[in-house]
């Protein structure tokens, strides 16, 4: 008889939380099979859901499940079902629990990224760890590696009794930040619109791919860090109005949105619906990437063809 799965589920984030720490009782390939399930099934779920709120915390499990996935599959299971080499995203690099220097480079490393994706990169480095203890023979090793879990547990713990989870600034989707007006002073910031045109056209709007890609400057720190470090800055308190008396974004809200964030997500869509029903098109400078090279090539081909039929006349 198949082993009991209700209790598993993909609701919202704390469901995919609550259903790894279950399968934690389970032998590792009953927890990939179960987990790569619920994660089908979730996507199968997102296609017939409507509510937004439902979708963005079923959105939320499938990232939760996805990135245990990649903590905790082997190079054999990863490889068992290639990705799209496109859509394949690169693993921060240096992370690792050898031993207790390993585990400080590695927090050093995840400092200032997303908090929930420090929070599962830890837990997927504390259960690979606690896969390798049962193996490891060597004395030294082993207390090596029970050096790094304890070092990683202890992050945990603050990590929850500071509620450092509060502090994750959901991404934006780049087509609904294209359909809004710029900010005023866009212009002058240059790197908000460098890091938008990564998040469009490197990361194709996958907010992952952006904790291994960075700015053109030399030395910057990847585009994750970079837009925390910024909207640390950018971000008011809760007594701040970000929408005028006529339901606008204001200027300070629109800057926020060219980082990918915004603290009212459905206000902002709902302004973004009366923007599109009455037929006011965004700026110049939001439209996509890609279309001032399209429209470039459409008149090349227009001046040849021009060429072409004047040649043909003599």
């Amino acid at each position: 008889m198949a082993k009991e799965e209700s209790k598993y589920g993909f609701k919202d984030k704390a469901k995919a939380e609550e259903s790894l720490e279950l399968l934690k009782s389970e032998d590792h390939k009953y927890q990939l099979l179960t987990v790569r399930g619920l994660i089908g099934r979730a996507k199968r779920v997102l296609t017939l859901t409507k509510a937004e709120d439902k979708i963005n915390n079923i959105k939320a499990a499938i990232e939760t499940f996805e990135q245990w996935l990649e903590a905790n599959s082997t190079s054999s299971t990863k490889n068992a079902k290639p990705k799209d080499a496109e859509d394949k995203v690169e693993t921060v690099p240096g992370l690792g629990f050898k031993d207790k220097q390993a585990a400080e480079q590695t927090l050093s490393i995840l400092e200032g990224r997303d908090p929930d994706y420090q929070k599962l990169a830890v837990k997927g480095l504390i259960g690979s760890a606690k896969r390798v203890i049962p193996a490891t023979k060597n004395e030294e090793k082993l207390s090596s590696i029970k050096q790094a879990v304890a070092l990683f547990e202890d992050f945990l713990d603050r990590f929850d009794r500071e509620e450092r989870g509060k502090q994750n600034m959901p991404y934006l989707s780049i087509d609904l930040i294209r359909q809004l007006p710029a900010p005023q002073g866009e212009q002058s910031d240059k790197l908000a619109v460098e890091f938008l045109a990564c998040y469009e056209t490197q990361a194709k709007g996958n907010y992952k791919h952006l904790r291994t890609k960075a700015p053109k400057d030399p030395g910057s720190k990847t585009w994750d860090i970079v837009r925390n470090a910024k909207l640390q800055a950018l971000k008011p308190d809760s007594s701040v109005k970000l929408f005028d008396q006529d339901g606008k974004p204001t200027e300070l809200h629109l800057q926020m949105v060219q980082w990918a964030y915004s603290p009212q997500v459905e206000k902002l869509k709902s302004y973004a619906n009366s923007l599109a029903s009455s037929g006011k098109s965004t700026t110049p400078s939001r439209k996509r990437t890609h279309s001032s090279s399209s429209s470039s090539e459409e008149e090349s081909k227009a001046k040849e063809s021009k060429k072409d039929r004047k040649k043909s006349k003599k």
